[in-house]
């Protein structure tokens, strides 16, 4: 019976872009490329300019380069001839004190020239002293006279020589000195003449330098100026960079607005499709149906036979193994799915205000409806719940081996004999129950019932009736397609 309120409750629903709001949208979109597209040609435009600027400004760097070079070359040759001109001057003040030292040589000359003169002088003085003692002495011995006209002889020969020498002395020193004076005369001249050819060489190279200085004035100035303005105009470009990358940015801004609101509608559009769809199935989710199905058949081939022989050391017959292990996996299944009805309730009754104090479906049950809750906040709570499914399948692992004992009146010894296969059929009781839609497991095949065997197949004997079911029959959804078959025993035909 459904119970009314006084009065109603107004549904909020979701409000999507009309048609015309997507035109303006498409229009501002196609402007905005038109925009953009300008401003890549003002920006195409800009850079050529910078990459003219920029030939020129290599162009004038490498004039200036020149210039530098020939400046340094200049002042390198004024160096060389400043030095050439300094060892000049050291030569000519070398001349200079070789002629001093040759006209000290000479002056010496001359006075051993009076010397020697003033010694013949001496020495006629001593002859005529002589002469008059001889004149004097006519009168003594012989042999004195003899004797002192032999030494006056010797002494006259004896002067004569050394009057020679000096005569020839004199004459060397003169011709030598001639000869001096004329060479280092000669080099004084030659030096002159260097001297005044290397001044001359000096002046011209100071004009040149003066006229290099000057073009060098000139281009530093042309060089400041041009590079003035280029700095404004570096200053404009970065004007109209920055004015560019601020337009830019503001119609990314507005691009990634669009593609947020695009993505929002193609996510609402995408959630609403997937919602409750099991035609559509996520490749990049690991627990999607078809990998349960996999993971359900391992657990038959490997887990539930090891299980079967932990139950037979226990001294229990065959089907009542085969009817633990069902029961094991099929409890595990429908408590799964009652949790996971519970939880939607809760969830559905945390989001939506109730129009009266308790709600009730068609069927008469308390669940709550979800039909008016839109599929993209749905499909992101199931998700949600799926990222969580290794947090809940352990807390559900600790929780649910009481459960299955209590339901079926086993003993711990059965749990932990099963431990693997019940912690595998837990685990995948809850993947498939949390699917959208649930997974959905059948195994309510009553005795005698013909074997269908497009969805079941044969355990250990061969017959067309069954006898008692061993593994359930796992389909994609309920009335969906078969993903497993399930395994009954046949009854005998002899039966």
């Amino acid at each position: 019976m459904n119970l009314n309120c006084a009065s109603g409750h107004k549904k909020r629903r979701l409000e999507f872009p009309s048609k015309d709001e997507k035109t303006q949208i498409l229009s501002v979109t196609t402007q905005d490329e038109d925009t953009i597209t300008d401003l890549k040609k003002r920006l195409d435009k800009s850079e050529e300019e910078n990459e003219q600027l920029d030939g020129k400004i290599e162009t004038t760097n490498d004039l200036l380069k020149k210039i530098e070079e020939r400046c340094k070359e200049i002042t390198k040759e004024n160096e060389i001839l400043r030095e050439k001109n300094e060892k000049s001057l050291e030569q000519l003040q070398q001349t200079e004190s070789e002629i001093k030292v040759l006209k000290s040589e000479s002056e010496e000359a001359r006075r051993i020239q009076e010397t020697k003169a003033i010694e013949v002088e001496s020495s006629q003085q001593t002859i005529n002293t002589l002469e008059k003692k001889v004149e004097g002495l006519q009168g003594e011995k012989e042999n004195t006279i003899r004797s002192l006209q032999d030494e006056l002889n010797v002494l006259k020969q004896r002067l004569k020589k050394e009057q020679e020498d000096a005569t020839r002395d004199v004459k060397e020193l003169k011709n030598e000195k001639q000869l001096a004076i004329d060479h280092y005369t000669q080099q004084v001249q030659s030096r002159d003449n260097e001297i005044q050819r290397l001044h001359g060489q000096i002046r011209q190279l100071s004009e040149n330098n003066a006229q290099n200085e000057k073009f060098c004035r000139q281009q530093q100035e042309e060089l400041q100026s041009f590079k003035s303005e280029l700095e404004r105009k570096e200053n404009t470009l970065q004007t109209v960079v920055k004015q560019r990358d601020e337009e830019r940015t503001l119609k990314e801004d507005e691009r990634k607005q669009k593609d947020e609101a695009l993505t929002r509608l193609s996510a609402i559009a995408g959630d609403r499709l997937r919602n409750n769809n099991p035609g559509i199935t996520d490749l990049s989710d690991p627990n999607r149906p078809m990998k349960i199905a996999e993971k359900f058949t391992e657990m038959y081939d490997n887990d539930w036979t090891d299980s079967m022989e932990a139950l037979e050391d226990l001294d229990l017959g065959e089907g009542e193994c085969v009817k633990i292990l069902l029961h094991f996996l099929t409890d595990s299944y429908e408590e799964c799915g009652r949790l996971v009805a519970e939880l939607d309730s809760h969830i559905l009754k945390a989001v939506i205000i109730s129009t009266c104090e308790q709600d009730t479906n068609e069927s008469g049950d308390n669940k709550p409806q979800d039909q008016n809750i839109p599929a993209e906040l749905l499909k992101p709570m199931k998700d949600l719940r799926k990222k969580l499914t290794e947090n809940n399948v352990e807390k559900l692992q600790k929780k649910l081996p009481d459960y299955l004992m209590k339901a079926r009146d086993l003993t711990e010894e059965h749990i932990t004999a099963c431990s693997k296969f019940v912690a595998d059929c837990i685990k995948y009781a809850w993947m498939m129950q949390i699917q959208d839609p649930p997974v959905y497991i059948e195994w309510d095949f009553p005795s005698d019932t013909k074997i269908d065997t497009n969805i079941l197949r044969s355990y250990t004997k061969a017959g067309d009736h069954v006898d008692f079911i061993v593994w359930p029959v796992l389909y994609l959804h309920k009335d969906g397609p078969v993903l497993n078959k399930g395994v009954v025993q046949p009854k005998s035909a002899n039966k």
